[in-house]
């Protein structure tokens, strides 16, 4: 530093005083050139400064405007460093090529590098605004840069020593940031875990295991005629299986919500775009205030990424792999300016749909539960949450996966060819050459269900791997283990392909197994399965009461443990919750008549063997759920049925104003 200054500095002693020049930065009058030392220290100012800015500008329109974009799910848990430091290099690397222009032509390194520098300082925040156009951007920014370039350009090579303490002070700054938050971020697990009280001796551990997007309707767990799940069929033996378990929404994130949280959809602050807030505990940190070490693995690296709130409460919760790495692509990735360049030198940055290929398969959530269950070292209970994500849309088995069904076992090219026929077909772009569109129709739906059930195949047999991996190790003799899956899916049922938009049964109905730890008494479960109908927002209530700790639980909703434990009739205080699914509406798509979600918010609540489905403007069906199961003939024209009409309008109304209601 002292050097730096000795050779660029104002020889006078003057800080300050620009007319006490060096004259090695005086060129042919008064215009100042620089050396390019001195050029380079002021690109490094520049980078810092548009670091902090940016820096400052994310953290607080996270905080103002907390809406979540596709591109944000890809944040670094580094990001406040790195955000900074990504600005150095890009404004560094700038620097050294002005500073090698300045050697040969000052005057034109001079207007460049100050012309430059300013541009992409504001085009780095205005990156951070979503609504412009890029040439926008750039318009706005290179206006400003001639608006206030000059000024900073004199003050810059008027003010050298300034210029050379203004670097040590940001830089040092910069050092002590990259210090503090990176020792934050990798000792965040280690503090969490040693902040926890004690816990109760020989307390439980609870494995939470949701398999997304698997309907009942595919599991053979729940009488599908492919055994797709070989492995949950032999562990149900040992536990309880649901025949109507039924989840609260027919996406993952509210679904996911209502289970940690045991809330209804319509309390919850998610949406689209928008996370779980802090308004009610979730399961993690109550288990967490038990002593329970917590940890969440998730394939689902969209709507279950930490962004969106489901990390509350888990001392380790791993999403993308990238945002828990510390890489100089990283480090880059992280800036605004960062996310510009790197494509242009051949690496996509973007979250899109292509990523969707590139997933976390279940064996390699297995070996990430493995590794941190044999990091655990103080002998606490633990409470696990793994999302399996190989059911969902694009089903794309790993390489080596022999259980295949159907249309799954023929070659990945000719797959790929029918489905782009089908594409086709929906699009209202077949060609008559291209086939019969009613074969077409029939084929495309056909390897999307077989691929489909392949993949929930491959789920259930490295379920049982992971099995017999804790079997070995004793740990399922203090084990709880929860089966279940958020929401299903619809293959051509009611016209849909996919889910997310309606509450009819393929998209609602999920698997359910509940398996006590293998040294608890058999003689606790009266029966092994249970057929009336249940919500997953009783989940949470469940396993308090199961672990013996609900006395002071936050969660709403009623435990399901009396559906198994006695054959008698239920006290009314033993009740479990109404059985209502919801999905909010679809803005960010259009309208289209035949998708119910995309016209408004769509209710369905199951009472007395029927279920009743509320569509946006008032727009009811009731369905025998004994005798259509399938919901194919809608009798709520039937004159016998008001009185049931009635009751299930005034059930709804008191719960959506919040109160509870026993179910009938």
């Amino acid at each position: 530093m002292v050097n730096l200054t000795q050779e660029i500095g104002n020889r006078s002693g003057e800080i300050g005083s620009p007319r006490h020049v060096d004259p090695h930065l005086a060129e042919s009058g008064s215009e100042v050139q620089p050396r390019p030392r001195l050029l380079i220290a002021s690109a490094l100012i520049f980078g810092l400064v548009a670091g902090f800015l940016e820096l400052a500008l994310v953290l607080a329109q996270d905080a103002l405007i907390p809406k979540i974009t596709m591109d944000s799910l890809r944040t670094n848990l580094h990001f406040i460093w790195m955000i900074p430091l990504a600005n150095v290099a890009i404004f560094g690397t700038g620097g050294l090529m002005f500073g090698w222009l300045a050697r040969s032509r000052p005057a034109l390194a001079n207007k460049l590098a100050f012309l430059t520098m300013t541009t992409m300082l504001a085009l780095a925040l205005l990156m951070r605004f979503d609504g412009l156009y890029m040439i926008a951007r750039i318009v706005l920014s290179m206006g400003i840069a001639t608006c206030i370039g000059p000024r900073l350009q004199a003050r810059a090579l008027g003010y050298p020593r300034l210029t050379c303490w203004s670097l040590g002070l940001l830089g040092g700054g910069l050092i002590v940031l990259i210090a503090v938050d990176f020792t934050r971020v990798a000792t965040a697990e280690s503090r969490a875990l040693g902040n926890l009280p004690k816990a109760a001796p020989k307390a439980p551990n609870v494995l939470f295991l949701v398999m997304d997007n698997v309907r009942a309707a595919s599991a053979s767990l729940n009488g599908h005629d492919r055994p797709t799940t070989p492995n949950l069929d032999r562990l149900a033996a040992r536990g309880v299986r649901f025949e109507e378990a039924r989840s609260t929404a027919s996406w993952t994130l509210p679904s996911h919500a209502g289970m940690f949280t045991g809330q209804w959809h319509h309390r919850l602050s998610v949406g689209w775009d928008q996370a779980l807030d802090r308004t009610y505990p979730t399961l993690a940190e109550y288990l967490s205030k038990q002593g329970y070490a917590t940890a969440g693995f998730v394939g689902n690296i969209y709507y279950c990424n930490r962004r969106y709130g489901l990390d509350r409460g888990f001392a380790r919760y791993e999403d993308y792999y990238e945002n828990q790495t510390v890489s100089p692509f990283e480090t880059i990735r992280s800036s605004s300016l960062g996310r510009c360049l790197l494509p242009l030198i051949g690496y996509p940055v973007r979250v899109g749909f292509a990523e969707m290929y590139r997933r976390k398969n279940a064996d390699m959530l297995n070996q990430d539960l493995l590794g941190w269950l044999s990091k655990q070292r103080d002998h606490r209970p633990f409470f696990a949450f793994v999302n399996y994500y190989d059911a969902h849309a694009p089903c794309v088995l790993p390489e080596g996966t022999h259980r295949r069904f159907g249309h799954a076992e023929r070659p990945r090219k000719e797959q790929t060819e029918a489905l782009k026929r089908y594409q086709k077909l929906n699009a209202h772009t077949l060609k008559p050459e291209d086939g019969d569109p009613k074969q077409i129709d029939r084929e495309g739906i056909e390897i999307l269900r077989d691929s489909y059930e392949s993949c929930i195949a491959y789920i259930d047999a490295q379920i049982g791997r992971l099995f017999a991996d804790l079997e070995r190790q004793g740990m399922l003799e203090n084990t709880m283990v929860v089966v279940t899956s958020d929401h299903g899916e619809h293959f051509d049922e009611h016209g849909f392909v996919g889910h997310g938009q309606s509450v009819y049964r393929r998209e609602v109905h999920v698997p359910l197994l509940i398996i006590p730890p293998s040294n608890s008494s058999r003689s606790l479960l009266a029966k092994g399965v249970v057929p009336e109908p249940v919500s997953l927002r009783d989940l949470p209530a469940t396993i308090v009461d199961l672990l013996a700790i609900k006395d002071k639980a936050p969660f709403p909703g009623s435990s399901l443990a009396p559906l198994w434990s006695t054959n008698e009739s239920l006290a009314p205080d033993q009740a479990p919750s109404p059985v209502l699914s919801e999905v909010g509406h679809k803005t960010h798509v259009p309208r289209m008549e035949r998708i119910p979600a995309t016209l408004g918010e769509v209710k369905a609540l199951i009472s007395e063997g029927k279920v009743y489905i509320r569509n946006s403007g008032a727009n009811e069906e009731v369905f025998d759920l004994n005798m259509d199961p399938l919901e194919k003939s809608d009798i709520v024209a039937a004159k016998n049925l008001n009185p049931s009409l009635d009751q299930f309008r005034s059930t709804l109304k008191q719960i959506l104003a919040g109160k509870d209601v026993a179910p009938e």
